[in-house]
């Protein structure tokens, strides 16, 4: 802008400056030829007076010089020079020169002119005699019979005649300088006023396309200039609220795709990838934001993975297919790949979607194995109930021994298969979070102590002895009958798996701040390849022997969810044949007493 300013200046002074010299050299000129040809005309009218009294006094050439001493009476009076000149030429009497001395003045112009006739004879020209520019003016001189006998002509300084007008000028020079300052002056402060705003406005779009959207226009100008600035003001009040409006959308999509459960990377057209999501991270269990412009080759190490991404690049349509990836542990992913348009024309980017499905086919197979653990484990008491009924019908009613023999083996089968089904119905319950909660503060050796109560005759079968250890009391807050049926579980298959002359007992303590409930015994033990199940329903380490034991299979799957309901966990440790702990921790605090799981 200060380039253009500069430019503006220059034009408007060369432009001002040349129609200043041109009005100079017209003004002057003019200013000069009007002087000239007003002090010309008054120079004329002296010539004429003194030719009227002149005119007639002499009647031939030679008596000219007679004329000598009334002309020199008259250029006392005034300043012009006073010549009288024969018709030949010569010179008879000059009021500024010696006449003797000055050359013959037949080829004079003006002395030419009235020689041919003219009234009066005019010329400006420099001097041979004083050296300096004159106008002179030339009359015919007459005898008293009208004949031609001499010329008298007058002269005077040209810069005499113009003294005035150079004054008028030297004043319009003056004038014309002073003007084309000031036009200098207003041009420079013209330019200032419109070059700095524009100068503002483009340092503001200038910064605007820098995305700094803070910067305003504040300066004043003329009306136009400050409405554009306005204009560009309200440009950048509006971009500025557009671009907070993108970045919270940015944000929340960001916030949006990093709390996703599905795994979530972007892939450009030159198969690099420009962004992950946490869960990404989590899926292929390495931390995936170093890898950030790097090939998704680098990452997926699967061929069926890089087979259907290459497949989405080459068909440029939505890939979708169920994949297996073999990382530390095997992983099912449902795999998405989902075309979108780039930031390019004509370029498309890509979508890589992973939503880990390992646990919801594990709870499949979980809910199949179920399905078919339970539909075995109920067809044995449904088969001995229907083949003892069918056995009584055919005739054995009669037999009041194998009747009471009978009856009784119903009776039991039944009440396996009664109690098999409330175990299934309070598992499902715990599942769907149907459990209602009544939290109370009591003390953990109480309810140990009412489950030694209800076992005590089964231990004393074979044996066992029930004991409890701690240091102090425990108290915790936990819903009572909740905790009772843990302690029953766990105690009740302590019994029925330790030997004749065995031990269980339970160990009460705090751990933090945590109710530490221990049910140790030992029995028999479990391997440690089946440790990893034993919470697993119908699971059973020893079938035969847990049926007899009357177990439904059920029982460690429900205390492990009790556990959960009340915000614990367990822990199993087991030794073959030297005996089992399983280890509860409970918060002393219950987080929400009045929670009612749903």
């Amino acid at each position: 802008m200060k380039q253009l300013r500069r430019r503006i200046l220059l034009f408007f002074l060369i432009l001002f400056g040349a129609f200043s010299i041109i009005f100079y050299y017209i003004s002057s000129n003019t200013f000069i030829q009007q002087a000239m040809d007003q002090q010309g005309e008054d120079l004329q009218a002296q010539l004429l007076t003194l030719q009227s009294q002149v005119d007639g006094r002499v009647e031939t050439q030679e008596d000219l010089p007679e004329l000598n001493e009334s002309l020199e009476e008259t250029s006392a009076l005034i300043s012009e020079r006073i010549t009288l000149i024969n018709l030949s030429g010569k010179v008879i009497f000059d009021s500024h020169v010696d006449q003797t001395s000055i050359e013959n003045h037949f080829d004079r112009p003006e002395f030419q002119e009235v020689l041919e006739g003219e009234e009066i004879g005019t010329y400006d020209r420099v001097s041979s005699s004083t050296d300096d520019f004159r106008y002179y003016a030339a009359v015919p001189l007459q005898n008293t019979s009208g004949e031609q006998i001499g010329i008298l002509r007058l002269s005077k300084k040209v810069e005499e005649m113009i003294g005035i007008t150079d004054e008028i000028v030297r004043y319009l020079l003056v004038f014309i300088t002073i003007s084309l300052i000031l036009t200098m002056l207003f041009t420079f402060y013209w330019t200032k006023r419109i070059g700095d705003p524009i100068e503002e406005i483009k340092f503001v779009a200038n910064k605007l396309s820098q995305q700094k959207y803070k910067v305003r226009y504040k300066s004043t100008s003329y009306q136009e200039i400050d409405g554009l600035g306005q204009t560009v003001n309200e440009l950048a009040g509006s971009l500025e609220s557009q671009m907070q409006e993108i970045k919270q959308n940015d944000k929340r999509l960001r916030e949006l795709i990093n709390h996703l459960v599905i795994g979530v990377m972007l892939l450009d057209e030159n198969r690099q990838i420009t962004m992950v999501n946490p869960i990404m991270n989590e899926i292929l269990e390495e931390n995936l934001y170093g890898k950030i412009g790097h090939s998704y080759l680098e990452v997926f190490k699967s061929f069926g993975l890089n087979q259907l991404i290459e497949a989405a690049y080459e068909k440029q349509e939505l890939q979708n297919r169920e994949i297996a990836l073999l990382i530390q542990d095997e992983k099912i992913v449902d795999v998405n790949i989902v075309p979108i348009p780039g930031r390019m024309k004509n370029t498309t980017n890509y979508i890589v979607l992973l939503y880990d499905i390992t646990e919801i086919r594990r709870l499949e197979k979980v809910r199949t194995d179920f399905v078919a653990n339970a539909s075995h484990e109920l067809r044995t008491p449904i088969t001995a109930l229907k083949g003892f009924s069918e056995t009584l019908l055919d005739g054995a009613l009669e037999d009041r021994e194998v009747l009471i023999e009978f009856l009784e083996i119903m009776l039991k089968e039944s009440s396996r298969l009664d109690l098999m089904v409330q175990d299934i119905l309070q598992l499902s319950k715990l599942e769907q979070k149907q459990v209602r909660l009544n939290v109370e503060a009591i003390e953990a050796k109480v309810i140990v102590k009412e489950v030694f109560q209800i076992l005590q005759q089964k231990a004393e079968l074979k044996n066992i002895e029930l004991s409890i250890e701690y240091d102090e009391p425990v108290y915790l807050e936990v819903d009572h009958d909740q905790l009772k049926q843990i302690i029953l579980n766990l105690v009740g298959n302590a019994v029925s798996y330790t030997p004749e002359n065995g031990i269980v007992k339970v160990e009460l303590g705090y751990d933090n701040q945590e109710a530490v409930i221990k049910v140790v015994d030992n029995g028999i033990g479990i391997p440690q390849e089946e440790q990893s199940r034993v919470f697993e329903r119908f699971y059973r380490v020893d079938k035969a022997r847990s049926r007899n034991a009357g177990g439904t299979g059920l029982g460690l799957s429900i205390v492990k969810y009790l556990v959960e309901n009340l915000n614990g966990f367990i822990e199993l440790n087991s030794e073959l044949g030297k005996g089992t702990s399983f280890e509860i921790h409970l918060p002393i605090k219950f987080e929400n007493k009045q929670l009612t799981q749903k």
